[in-house]
């Protein structure tokens, strides 16, 4: 019984630690990344290159976000990465612009992913292209 009392704070301190977010570092954004998915919406759906007619990418640099489908120019936007709450998941993470869609962004190694925070809206994931 000794041994497991012992043992009590030790595990509570990795269980507190697996639950924490590490938002402290702003994630590496920076470059040019493949569209690779989009999904959610009101329907649930599922757009990929494969099943849609887009070849998107994205071009991020240390303030602006360019957006390309098929090579032209659709958007391009400026934005500061600031910690904020998101309304889906209640957790502070990266939000990346307000307008005209509230958008977190985190990055899980080679894979960029957009999350648009409402119900009923998107997320889109990017893969980071090679450096020519």
């Amino acid at each position: 019984m000794k041994k497991l009392l012992g043992l009590s704070p030790i595990l509570l301190l990795f269980a507190c630690a697996s639950t924490q977010t590490n938002t402290d570092k702003a994630p590496k954004i920076e470059g040019n990344w493949r569209w690779i998915e989009t999904t959610g919406g009101f329907a649930g759906i599922t757009k990929t290159p494969e099943n849609s007619s887009d070849i998107k990418h994205l071009q991020i640099t240390k303030d602006s976000v360019f957006a390309y489908d098929r090579g032209e120019l659709q958007y391009a936007q400026a934005y500061k990465l600031t910690l904020a709450q998101s309304q889906l998941s209640n957790k502070t993470e990266w939000l990346l612009h307000e307008d005209p869609m509230r958008t977190f962004i985190s990055r899980q190694d080679s894979v960029l992913v957009l999350k648009e925070d409402c119900f009923d809206c998107f997320t889109h994931k990017y893969v980071k292209m090679r450096e020519k």
